[in-house]
């Protein structure tokens, strides 16, 4: 038992004894007619009271449970928006091996890129704690699938503009690295 659900249930007794000995003093004045209505009167103020007490302890304990949760999405987004730029600016940095034709070292890379894309694919971005955080967010999101379109076409040695490749990358992790900072930015306000 919580120290408010002890004071409220001593409170209630209190009320009550209260209000039997008014009953017996009015009783033994000869008023219980009206004595009976000065206990229901009583009642139904404290019935209103612990009423107004347990809505308003809700709805603290609601709010509070909804600070955590945006906390806690709050947290989340931040940690997978720094891996994204960690995971792109791993594609931009391996480009040069990423040419050679290694199939298993492109594997490896476009497996770690596409995990990161599904991870921000399974963040909803509707249910964001902050409405300005959707368009870093989706920023991210996009530039990552960009990159990954580019990573296979690099992969699959198609005749593919190296330079573009190269440029998309870059740009992608430049705006990856910005949307990343600005999210982190959010949190620490």
């Amino acid at each position: 038992m919580g120290v408010y659900t002890v004071v409220v249930v001593w409170a209630f007794l209190a009320i009550g004894a209260l209000g039997w000995a008014l009953f017996v003093v009015l009783d033994a004045f000869g008023a219980t007619q009206t004595a009976s209505a000065w206990v229901q009167a009583i009642g139904s103020i404290s019935a209103v009271f612990t009423a107004m007490y347990v809505a308003n302890k809700q709805a603290r304990e609601s709010a509070q449970a909804l600070r955590r949760r945006d906390d806690v999405a709050m947290k989340l987004v931040c940690r997978v928006a720094t891996r994204a730029a960690e995971v792109s600016s791993l594609l931009f940095s391996n480009f040069g091996q990423m040419q050679s034709g290694d199939t298993d070292f492109n594997t490896e890379i476009l497996t770690t890129v596409e995990e990161q894309l599904l991870v921000l694919r399974g963040i909803n971005p509707i249910e964001m704690p902050r409405p300005d955080m959707v368009e870093p967010f989706l920023k991210i999101r996009g530039a990552l699938e960009q990159s990954i379109i580019f990573a296979q076409m690099l992969s699959r040695k198609e005749v593919v503009d190296h330079m573009r490749c190269a440029t998309v990358f870059s740009i992608n992790s430049q705006v990856i690295h910005n949307a990343a900072t600005e999210l982190l930015a959010m949190d620490l306000t």
